[in-house]
């Protein structure tokens, strides 16, 4: 059997598309032995996720890709002819936003072949790093983050399905109801009463309505330590493929209210005044800095209780159970921003009872 030919079926036991076959070959060099498989840990999606390896390079370089392999084939529907990752993927790298290449589209057949950005997020980077290399990578993502919302808002090339729909208040309830009903009664087994389920209903949406009257902006949606890669002096952004237009400060709030990486509060002041000295600059529709503040403790609050809401499926639903370490720290995040701001007092008078740590 030749090179190319045992190449080829070699490829084929990994139960790769034809069209992907014939690409890696083109691409690997002459001679090139077939391709070592090596599983990654996915995220809370159905992705799966394979590093291809041509055997005789190193991880991370020329000679190793990332696969993506979707749950099911992409079906286009309507407008929607692309992959949404594939599409937000373009425009994104149109507009100078560091993300992994597309290699190969082949997500009709349940396939996609990205450049590997390595394995190392900033959260696991930072675990072993200065606090002064902490503040110059999230200054870092801070500045991907003005660009991204500054240049990624306004077309490119191709029509980008992110700018044609945006976060609503509908939207931000459903999620908050989603919280109550796989945390509050699904992880924590609460039987709540309808008069407790109307009082809850009513405080999520006066907080909705509120947040999704901000300026709105590109938003990642998930812009958080575990979706940004560390290459060298690079940072690359990872799961954007449900981004769309939603309030400013929604992608800020993600960042410096993580659920992952913990950063005290003057950190995070400084960050927040970095940003909004780079976002006025940019011509960003930056509010005033009451406003921006009680725009950022609003949409990380709700941001942190649907984040509340996915951990707690993951275990209960899906039986993945990894991120329910995660969930006392969003808690905290929840328990300051009611703490830092008095109209809220209600919102957590109600929560209280089902939340501990409130």
């Amino acid at each position: 059997m030749t090179s190319r030919a045992s190449h080829a079926a070699r490829l084929r036991s990994l139960g790769l598309p034809e069209g992907l076959i014939d690409f890696l070959i083109r691409q690997g060099p002459s001679g090139a032995s077939p391709v070592r498989a090596v599983p990654l840990e996915g995220d809370a999606s159905d992705r799966k996720y394979v590093r291809l390896i041509v055997e005789g390079r190193g991880e991370g370089d020329q000679g190793s890709y990332v696969l993506m392999q979707l749950s099911n084939p992409w079906v286009p529907k309507g407008s929607r002819q692309e992959l949404p990752f594939v599409n937000v993927a373009r425009h994104l790298s149109e507009k100078g936003i560091p993300v992994p290449r597309v290699f190969f589209d082949a997500s009709e057949e349940g396939f996609v072949l990205l450049e590997d950005v390595g394995d190392v997020t900033l959260e696991s980077h930072l675990e072993r790093e200065s606090l002064r290399e902490r503040r110059r990578r999230y200054e870092s993502a801070v500045e991907i983050l003005v660009q991204m919302q500054s240049e990624a808002s306004t077309a490119s090339s191709l029509p980008c399905y992110a700018l044609s729909y945006s976060f609503d208040a509908e939207t931000f309830f459903r999620e908050l109801c989603f919280f109550r009903e796989h945390a509050l009664e699904g992880l924590w087994g609460h039987a709540i009463s309808t008069d407790g389920r109307t009082e809850l209903e009513e405080h999520f949406r006066q907080l909705c309505t509120e947040i999704a009257e901000y300026p709105k902006v590109f938003t990642h949606r998930d812009y958080h330590a575990r979706n940004l890669m560390v290459q060298a002096d690079r940072l690359a952004l990872l799961d954007f493929q449900d981004a769309r237009l939603g309030p400013i400060t929604y992608d800020l709030a993600s960042l410096l209210r993580d659920s992952y990486v913990c950063l005290a509060a003057e950190e995070q002041e400084t960050l927040i005044g970095h940003y909004r000295e780079l976002a006025q600059r940019a011509g960003l529709p930056c509010p005033d800095p009451d406003e921006f503040q009680r725009a950022f403790l609003r949409t990380g609050l709700q941001r942190n209780l649907k984040a509340i809401g996915t951990f707690a499926y993951q275990a209960v639903v899906k039986g993945v159970d990894r991120y329910l370490p995660s969930i006392p720290n969003t808690v905290d995040s929840v328990r300051v921003a009611f703490e830092s701001d008095a109209e809220l007092a209600p919102f957590r008078r109600a929560l209280q009872p089902f939340v501990e740590g409130l």
